[in-house]
C-alpha cells in the first residue's frame, strides 16, 4: 500500500469515528501526527476525498465527514454582486441553491461543479446562511470556465498581479512573468492568460500576461476589455472565415440554385428592418384569398443550405450559440460573409429561403399552415420608421400602389391576430427601454428610450406565427424537436408577486395570465404603471431551450420552437434541418433525442452568457456616464423609482436611464430606518415611511467603476454619522434580497454613425 492510499484510509477512518471532531487542516496533521513535509499530501488527499463524497470542508476551514446520503447536483457556481455563491442546477425548474462559502474554495464565477445538500440543523449553525432557500456543499470543480482574466496590473517587491476587472472575482491572479518584463504595463489594463490552474487540487489560480490594452480610463477599452475576459472572439478561425468566403463567391458565380424548391421569384415579398440593419434575414408577403380569407408567406433565410453539420463553420456556431448585441458593435454566431452577404436576403436578387405559409380565415384564426424550401426576390428592403410613418400619414412617396395595398393588408391581418393572441392568454406589457448613445471615441454622452412602434409589432406577429406553426408541425410528427419553453411562475413567484403588488395598492393576487392583464391595464397611462409591469416581470421564469414540448406562458402557446433567425441563433438551424427532413419524409430523425437535449441545455447556457455579457456592456457605459457626470460636478437631482428596498437602504432605479443604485438609510436623514419584515417599506422612528414603487428624487453621490454600483443622496436631507448604533430594530436585520430580473436592453444594429446605440436583435 502506497504512502498516500494508507494515508487516505486513515483519514477517512477518523472522519468515521463516533467521537470525532471536524478539524482545521493543520490540527488534522497533528491529530495524524504527520510530519511538516506532509502537509502538502493531506491537503491532496482532502481534496480527492471530497470528490469521492467522503469528505467536505465545513465553516471555519474544518474538515469531516461528508453527509452519507447526499446525491451530488451537477450545475454552475454563480456569484451574485454580494458576493455570496450559488449552484444554478442543470436539471430544469431547479431553483439556485446557496452555497456554504467555507466550501467555494478556488472556485470561480461559470465554473461547472458538483455540490451536495447540506442538513438543514446543520446549515443553521453556517454563518451567513439563507434560512429561505436550500443549501449546498461544493465537493467538486468539474470544468473551469474562464482561461483568461482582464484587469489592472499591479505589483508588490516579489511579484506582479492582475486586479480583476470583473466584480465578481474577488481576488487578485499572481502571475509568473517577471517584474522586469511587466514592469512597462504597470498601471494599464492587460489580458492573462491562466497557465497553472488545478481545480480539484483546490491551488491558487496562476496566469501568464498575454495583452496589454492600455489605458484604462479609455472609454474605447470598455468593451473589448469585456469580451477579452470572457474569451469571446469578434474575428472567426481561418477555416471558418475561408469556407464562408467561398460560399459567397460560388453563389456570386453561380446564382442560388432552384432546383427542389418552390419558385416564389414572383410574388410581392418585403423585408422591413430597423434603419441601420446590415443583415436582413426574414421577409413577408401576402395574398387575399375568397371570402376574405388571407395567405401570409413567411420567408427565413435558408442558413441551412451553406452551413453543414458538422462543418468548421457549423461547430463553430454551435460553440457559440447565438449572436451577443453589445452596446457597440454585435459579435456574430456566423461570419460577415453569411450574414451580410450569402444569407441576406438584399432586394433584386435571387435566394434561397425556408418558407412557412399559412391561410387565416377573415377573423385571424389559422386555418392551415405548411413549409416548404423557396426561392425568392424580394421585392424591397423597408425601415420601421417608413412604414410606421405610412400608418400614421397614409403617405409613403415613391413606393408602388401595390406594395402600399400589401403593407395596408398586413397591417389588418397583424392586428387581428395579435387582439387574439391577447385574447387566449398572452401577456400584454413590457418595460421600456433605456438605449445608450455613444461619441466615436466611445465615451457616453446620453440615454434614449425606445417603445415598439406598430410597424415592429406587424413582423413581430408574423414571426411568431411562423415560429407556432413551426412548432406544431415538427411535434406533431413526432421526431425529437428543439422547443422554445417558458414556464408559468412558481408558487413562491406568485406570492412574491402579490406580496409585491399589495405594496403597490393591488388588492387582487393574481393567478393566471389574464389576471395579469387586467392589472396592467388597470394602470395604463398611470405613474404606477411602469413599477407594476416592472414587478410582473421580475417574478417571471426565464424562457428556456427543451426538448419536451412545453407551453410558453408569456406567448399564450401551447407549442412554441424558433424557426426565423438561424443566422444569430443555434436552436433556429436546428429546426430547420428537422423541417428538411420532414419535407423530403427521411425515415430517419435528424437529430436523436440525446443530442436534442445536449443541444437545448447547451443554448439555454450560451443564450444566458450572452445576456449577462449584454447587461454588463450596457451597465460600464453606463457608469462611465455617471462618473463624468460626478467629476463635472452635476449631481442632479434625478427622478427616480424606489424598486426594492434591503436593510441598508432602497434600490432607486433612474428615470431616463434605468441606472440602479443605492440609497443608503444614513443619507436620508438622522433617524434610524427598520425594514418592514414583508422587505417593502421602511419607516423611520420619526415617522418617515419609503415604499416599494415610490416616487423619488435623488442626487449622485459616489460611483464605483470597479465594483459597478452607484450611490445616491437625499438632497436637502440631514445627514446623520456613517457608525452602526450599539442596536438597531430587529426587523433591519431581515434578509431581503430582491433580484433585478428586467428584461435585456437592447438597441439597433451599428450603422456606422460618430453617435450610435447598442444593436438590437428582433425580439422574436
Amino acid at each position: 500500500m502506497t504512502k498516500s492510499n494508507d494515508l487516505a484510509r486513515r483519514v477517512a477512518a477518523l472522519f468515521s469515528a463516533p467521537r470525532y471532531h471536524p478539524l482545521p487542516e493543520r490540527d488534522l496533521a497533528k491529530r495524524l501526527q504527520l510530519a511538516p513535509g506532509q502537509r502538502g499530501l493531506l491537503r491532496q488527499i482532502l481534496r480527492e476525498l471530497q470528490q469521492q463524497g467522503q469528505a467536505a470542508p465545513l465553516s471555519g476551514g474544518r474538515w469531516g465527514a461528508a453527509p452519507a446520503s447526499a446525491a451530488p447536483i451537477s450545475g454552475t457556481y454563480c456569484v451574485r454582486m454580494n458576493g455570496s455563491g450559488w449552484l444554478v442546477p442543470d436539471g430544469p425548474k431547479q431553483p439556485p441553491m446557496w452555497i456554504d462559502p467555507a466550501s467555494a474554495g478556488v472556485a470561480m464565477n461559470g465554473d461547472q461543479i458538483q455540490a451536495v445538500p447540506i442538513r438543514r440543523e446543520a446549515f443553521a449553525r453556517i454563518p451567513g446562511a439563507r434560512p429561505d432557500t436550500q443549501a449546498v456543499r461544493l465537493v467538486r470543480i468539474v470544468k473551469r470556465k474562464r482561461q483568461w482574466v482582464v484587469g489592472l496590473l499591479q505589483a508588490t517587491p516579489h511579484h506582479a498581479f492582475v486586479a480583476p476587472r470583473d466584480p465578481l472575482l474577488r481576488t487578485p491572479i499572481r502571475l509568473v512573468d517577471s517584474l522586469a518584463k511587466l514592469e512597462p504595463h504597470l498601471g494599464h489594463l492587460v489580458v492573462a492568460r491562466i497557465v497553472e490552474d488545478d481545480p480539484a487540487a483546490g491551488q491558487p489560480v496562476v496566469a501568464k500576461f498575454a495583452e496589454d490594452l492600455g489605458d484604462p480610463d479609455d472609454a474605447a477599452n470598455d468593451v473589448p476589455a469585456l469580451l477579452k475576459d470572457r474569451g469571446l472572439e469578434e474575428t472567426f478561425p481561418a477555416e471558418v472565415t475561408k469556407a464562408a468566403r467561398h460560399s459567397r463567391e460560388h453563389l456570386a458565380r453561380h446564382g442560388a440554385d432552384p432546383r427542389g424548391r418552390v419558385d416564389l421569384r414572383g410574388d410581392l415579398i418585403v423585408a422591413i428592418d430597423p434603419a441601420d440593419a446590415h443583415d436582413h434575414d426574414d421577409a413577408v408577403s401576402i395574398a387575399p384569398l375568397p371570402g376574405g380569407r388571407w395567405k401570409l408567406g413567411v420567408h427565413i433565410a435558408d442558413v441551412a443550405a451553406y452551413v453543414e453539420p458538422g462543418s468548421a463553420i457549423d461547430r463553430e456556431a454551435l460553440r457559440r450559440g447565438n449572436s451577443t448585441y453589445l452596446v457597440d458593435r454585435v459579435v456574430r454566431m456566423l461570419p460577415r460573409d453569411l450574414t451580410v452577404s450569402t444569407c441576406s436576403l438584399l432586394p433584386g436578387e435571387d435566394h434561397l429561403a425556408h418558407t412557412a405559409e399559412i391561410v387565416y380565415d377573415g377573423r385571424g384564426h389559422v386555418l392551415e399552415t405548411k413549409t416548404f424550401r423557396s426561392i425568392i426576390r424580394t421585392r424591397a428592403v423597408l425601415a420601421y420608421e417608413q412604414v410606421q410613418d405610412f400608418f400614421d400619414t397614409g403617405r409613403f412617396p415613391g413606393a408602388a400602389a401595390d406594395l402600399l395595398a400589401a403593407l395596408r393588408h398586413l397591417r389588418d391581418l397583424a392586428q387581428k391576430i395579435r387582439a387574439l393572441r391577447f385574447a387566449n392568454g398572452a401577456l400584454d406589457f413590457a418595460l421600456p427601454e433605456a438605449h445608450c448613445v455613444l461619441d466615436a471615441a466611445g465615451q457616453p454622452v446620453g440615454f434614449v428610450r425606445r417603445g415598439a412602434t406598430e410597424a415592429y409589432n406587424l413582423i413581430e406577429e408574423c414571426m411568431l406565427a411562423a415560429n407556432q406553426a413551426v412548432a406544431r408541425k415538427v411535434h406533431a410528427a413526432g421526431v425529437p424537436g428543439i422547443y422554445r419553453v417558458h414556464d408559468e411562475p412558481s408558487e413562491e413567484q406568485w406570492a412574491r408577486m402579490a406580496a409585491e403588488l399589495r405594496a403597490l395598492g393591488h388588492r387582487a393576487a393574481p393567478g393566471n395570465a389574464q389576471d395579469l392583464n387586467r392589472i396592467v391595464r388597470s394602470v395604463q397611462g398611470r405613474p404606477e404603471q411602469y413599477m407594476t409591469t416592472l414587478t410582473l416581470l421580475r417574478n417571471m421564469m426565464r424562457a428556456t431551450y427543451e426538448a419536451e414540448c412545453r407551453p410558453h406562458f408569456g406567448l399564450g402557446f401551447t407549442h412554441y420552437a424558433h424557426f426565423t433567425s438561424p443566422i444569430r441563433r443555434y436552436p433556429d438551424l436546428v429546426l430547420h434541418r428537422i423541417l428538411i427532413g420532414l419535407e423530403e419524409g427521411r425515415k430517419t430523425p435528424v437529430y436523436s433525442a440525446a443530442e436534442i437535449e445536449k443541444l437545448a441545455l447547451h443554448c439555454s447556457g450560451t443564450e444566458r452568457e450572452s445576456a449577462e455579457l449584454e447587461s454588463q456592456s450596457l451597465q460600464i457605459k453606463r457608469l462611465r456616464y455617471f462618473a463624468t457626470l460626478l467629476a463635472k460636478g452635476e449631481t442632479g437631482p434625478f427622478p427616480g423609482t424606489v424598486i426594492s428596498l434591503n436593510p441598508k437602504g432602497l434600490i432607486v432605479e433612474l428615470a431616463e436611464s434605468l441606472q440602479q443604485g443605492m440609497l443608503p438609510y444614513h443619507a436620508i436623514g438622522r433617524d434610524w430606518f427598520a425594514l418592514a419584515d414583508d422587505g417593502l417599506s421602511a419607516s423611520a422612528r420619526g415617522g418617515a415611511t419609503f415604499r416599494l414603487g415610490q416616487a423619488i428624487a435623488v442626487g449622485l453621490a459616489a460611483v464605483d467603476e470597479t465594483a459597478r454600483r452607484v450611490d445616491f443622496f437625499l438632497p436637502g436631507a440631514a445627514r446623520r454619522a456613517e457608525r452602526r448604533p450599539a442596536r438597531r430594530p430587529a426587523a433591519e436585520k431581515s434578509p431581503h434580497n430582491p433580484v433585478d430580473k428586467r428584461p435585456q436592453m437592447t438597441g439597433n444594429k451599428p450603422s456606422g454613425r460618430p453617435a450610435r446605440s447598442q444593436p438590437r436583435r428582433k425580439q422574436r
